[in-house]
């Protein structure tokens, strides 16, 4: 599969379960590291809402491990100058 195609699904399944829990954050782009052997896609999200976060995260595992191996990540951000947030993150290592 082609790699820029995957990132554009990796973004509209991202956005489609934030959109699912009314999150206003939006992922614009995932990054990609091309190595010899595999291909890795790194996207992140921000999660305000703290009682969704277990669904954000269980979608997000069910929809992109089809892709190759799936690591799902999150971690508390409190800024000095906006709302805190969970970011969550993820990334998927594709054999080449």
């Amino acid at each position: 599969m082609d790699k820029e195609q995957i990132k554009r699904e990796l973004v509209d399944i991202s956005n489609k379960i934030l959109e699912k829990y009314s999150e206003m954050d939006v992922v614009e782009t995932i990054s990609v590291m091309n190595m010899a052997a595999k291909t890795i896609f790194l996207g992140s999200l921000k999660v305000y809402n703290y009682e969704v976060i277990p669904n954000v995260m269980r979608d997000l595992e069910k929809e992109l491990k089809g892709y190759g191996d799936l690591v799902v990540r999150d971690q508390k951000v409190t800024p000095c100058c906006s709302p805190s947030y969970t970011h969550i993150s993820f990334n998927i290592t594709v054999p080449n």
